[in-house]
């Protein structure tokens, strides 16, 4: 059971782009929603002790204020014990919600890595965006998880925003790259229905976030930091063990509403709605559940072939499930969207941006 996952659906603003299960929401709504996951985690006692990495993401986990904190992480350490005996464990943040005082608390709890929100440096893309942190306030909270004992940060950038050219996608990665982050994810805007973004029209623009990517790809590549999967880059040594266990098609589980776990062939996910969490969760009752699905056979075997070929590495088939997708592989091969060698396969280096026109041929 390597993986344990928890969503925190709480922000200070919903940014225009999100699409996550999250929301603005009081301390007193917090306080109850720690109570109902302390709920759903002991639903779960039998895996204690069980999990090798850990992520807690959102929402913004750092909204939490530093006693909400405490009992986060005593909840989450029943089910992993001690967070310095994982192999990872990771904690997204925001930099308007992080302070010196939240940082030495969770490097005293052993949490590991810190993932931190930028987007973009320049605040009038910032602003646009709906972000409430600047880019004076990135470089503030940086700071304070340096100085707290940090050294595995990642930092999140988006290409492809709207009004934002070339030069604004670099500028911000020579702008972050003198951080020396450890590890970088970036991801080409995605509008989605709901959105404030789609409700205001906005609209994607593929053809320049695909040259953003790969100006972006060339500069971390430049500066020492390996893309070891279509969007992350790191540090050799500081690649996500957490997110490799997902493109592995390794087991999870994940605890709060939306939270999707992967547990003995099935994929589930909680139901979305905060409140309907809340009121199951501490009735005692069995969470809601969004959607289920038992995989097996066929779709087991493409899901594990398009997960394993979001590494940069690929993946290794065994004979029969090559032989099973041979004539999809071979199309794909011809393309010259996918490389084999052997039982190994992989996009090719120069196709990543276009990973899609092959995943679609696993669906």
């Amino acid at each position: 059971m390597p993986g344990l996952y928890v969503h925190i659906p709480f922000c200070r603003a919903k940014c225009g782009y999100c699409d996550f299960a999250s929301a603005p929401g009081t301390p007193r709504e917090i306080d109850v929603f720690l109570e109902a996951l302390a709920r759903e985690a002991a639903a779960h006692a039998d895996l204690a002790g069980k999990f090798t990495t850990l992520y807690v993401g959102g929402g913004t986990p750092s909204l939490l204020s530093e006693k909400q904190l405490k009992t986060l992480l005593h909840i989450i350490d029943g089910l992993t014990g001690p967070l310095a005996g994982l192999a990872e464990s990771t904690f997204e943040a925001n930099p308007e919600s992080l302070d010196a005082g939240k940082a030495a608390l969770l490097k005293a709890a052993g949490v590991s890595r810190i993932s931190l929100g930028l987007q973009a440096s320049q605040d009038v893309l910032l602003r646009k965006l709906g972000r409430v942190a600047m880019s004076g306030d990135f470089l503030k909270a940086w700071g304070l998880l340096r100085a707290a004992g940090f050294t595995n940060l990642n930092a999140d950038l988006m290409c492809g925003l709207p009004g934002q050219t070339l030069k604004d996608f670099t500028g911000s990665l020579e702008w972050l790259l003198k951080l020396k982050p450890e590890h970088v994810s970036f991801y080409a805007l995605e509008v989605h229905g709901g959105t404030p973004f789609a409700a205001a029209g906005a609209k994607e623009e593929p053809e320049a976030a695909a040259d953003m990517y790969e100006a972006g790809a060339a500069a971390l590549e430049l500066a020492g930091l390996r893309r070891y999967e279509i969007s992350n880059f790191a540090r050799p040594g500081r690649e996500s063990v957490h997110n490799l266990n997902y493109w592995d098609q390794g087991e999870y589980l994940g605890l709060g509403p939306s939270a999707a776990s992967y547990l003995a062939g099935e994929r589930r996910a909680n139901t979305a709605s905060t409140a309907a969490y809340v009121k199951s969760a501490t009735a005692g009752e069995p969470v809601p559940v969004q959607y289920r699905e038992k995989l097996a056979g066929r779709a087991k075997n493409a899901e594990k072939i398009m997960l394993g070929l979001r590494k940069t590495s690929g993946i290794e088939l065994s004979d029969d499930i090559f032989i099973e997708f041979n004539d999809g592989l071979r199309r794909l091969s011809a393309a010259g969207l996918i490389e084999i060698t052997g039982g190994l396969v992989k996009i090719n280096e120069d196709r990543l941006y276009v990973s899609n026109a092959v995943f679609r041929e696993f669906v």
